[in-house]
């Protein structure tokens, strides 16, 4: 199944129309080396997102591993971000962020949003690839909703409806935290819960995030 297949059996009206860019596959576990090279690509991408009106860029990730379970892709996640960070001096990853921090990654002057489908998503999650064992990232550079503004905001209740319809969550909470680190990663579970895929190996991703919810806690 491929990521345009994937894209019209979700119920986001937003991701069905979407204009999207040239795409990258990275076929091995090596992801450090293959995304380097590809490095021309992605700039060329967000350098002339704007001005040719594209909606996003995928890049599909064939190695079965690194989205099999939550863990894997809280793994594989950091390390994107990590490369991205060695690649473009206008990336960064705060050691300490929190969620009423505004952040977003920037590549030659688009900020961008990334929205991960990966296998260890069950069938009620929008992030389910419908059988796929690829790993997909969406990269969505800002402007495609500086253009879509309008819809956005008068389409946003219906989103919330089509996907309660069919038993699907769709929480606007995490939609509206102003730290886009903190939406990378979807729970499986509670949706209100971030993820802290920055942090190092050790932990799961579960016990991350309730670990980060009670330091969140403890601050207020």
């Amino acid at each position: 199944m491929s990521f345009e297949e994937i894209t019209q059996k979700t119920y986001c009206p937003f991701a069905k129309p979407s204009k999207m860019g040239p795409g990258i596959t990275i076929r091995t576990a090596d992801v450090e080396s293959e995304l380097a090279g590809h490095r021309d690509i992605i700039s060329d991408f967000f350098r002339t997102a704007a001005e040719r009106s594209r909606d996003g860029m995928i890049i599909t990730f064939e190695d079965t591993s690194v989205g099999i379970t939550l863990d894997a892709l809280v793994d594989l996640t950091r390390r994107f971000y990590t490369v991205l960070t060695e690649l473009f001096s206008s990336v960064y990853v705060p050691d300490d962020p929190q969620p009423d921090e505004r952040w977003y990654a920037m590549i030659e002057g688009e900020l961008f949003f990334l929205v991960s489908f990966a296998p260890c998503y069950p069938e009620t999650s929008p992030r389910y690839t419908h059988g796929d064992r690829r790993t997909y990232f969406l990269l969505q550079p800002a402007s495609t909703f500086e253009r879509h503004a309008k819809a956005i905001d008068r389409q946003r209740t219906g989103i919330g409806r089509a996907f309660s319809a069919v038993g699907k969550p769709y929480d606007v909470r995490l939609a509206n935290v102003e730290n886009d680190m903190f939406k990378a990663v979807m729970p499986i579970g509670a949706l209100g819960r971030h993820i802290p895929w920055w942090i190092p190996a050790g932990d799961t991703a579960e016990q991350k995030a309730d670990n980060n919810h009670s330091t969140s806690e403890a601050r207020r």
